[in-house]
């Protein structure tokens, strides 16, 4: 699964749906965070996590541990007073989707907590290789290149964590044929993606297979036919929540 940004609820059902249990693994392709609101019930599921779920890092996730934590503990310094919050000053720069500042007067969270988040968060890896059924899967937020190949393109590794977050051209993978990579990132609803109209986008390229499972499931309300999925890799089987 991927992008759930904050919609707790949804995911829940969604984990009814598809029978998660002790049996199963679970793999976050990244972004539980920002846009929706349940942002703090994805945190604490997060921090209490079953050993059978792995999450990476997305974007929104980097942002969080990387950019609007700290700035609001550097804002606040060593203060733990009562009126903490007080202090912090939220900018769009670090916390554009209002994320932290929702939690703090919503669920009452502390800088503890937040930073305690943030810390796990860090620990995230960016991307995973699998082997099932004798075929590779690279599971990553947005793209996914070879550190000789990305070398190639750009000169040298410099910002390749970033490029696993952030690009959008999953299509620059081309490290031999057979292989499938399975992202998120860019969600498939109509006029936004790949043009899927909330379906699970597919395609053959190169002889490897791209498969982007952001089905855009936190702009319902605007784009009815935004969905949320989840693929069973023994079969590749989708599952969509609402079908």
């Amino acid at each position: 699964m991927s992008d759930i940004h904050g919609c707790f609820t949804a995911f829940q059902k969604m984990l009814e749906k598809i029978g998660f249990c002790d049996e199963d693994r679970l793999l976050i392709a990244g972004d539980i965070i920002d846009r929706g609101p349940e942002n703090y019930e994805m945190l604490k599921w997060f921090e209490n996590r079953p050993d059978n779920v792995e999450m990476i890092m997305g974007n929104h996730e980097y942002d969080f541990a990387y950019e609007d934590v700290p700035h609001l503990l550097a804002s606040i310094g060593d203060y733990r007073g009562e009126d903490w919050a007080d202090r912090y000053l939220p900018d769009e720069d670090h916390d554009l989707y209002e994320t932290i500042n929702g939690m703090i007067c919503k669920n009452n969270v502390t800088p503890d907590m937040l930073a305690g988040w943030a810390e796990m968060i860090r620990e995230l890896p960016y991307y995973k290789i699998l082997e099932i059924n004798g075929k590779k899967y690279i599971i990553v937020h947005a793209a996914y290149v070879s550190d000789e190949r990305y070398k190639m393109i750009y000169g040298s590794l410099n910002g390749i964590e970033e490029f696993y977050i952030w690009n959008r051209d999953a299509f620059l993978y081309d490290d031999g044929p057979g292989d499938t990579i399975i992202f998120g990132h860019t969600p498939t609803i109509s006029d936004a993606g790949y043009g899927t109209d909330g379906k699970v986008f597919v395609e053959e390229y190169r002889g490897n297979t791209f498969i982007d499972i952001d089905c855009g499931y936190v702009y319902k309300e605007r784009h009815p036919q935004a969905n949320m999925a989840a693929i069973r890799l023994e079969d590749e089987k989708i599952f969509y929540l609402e079908s």
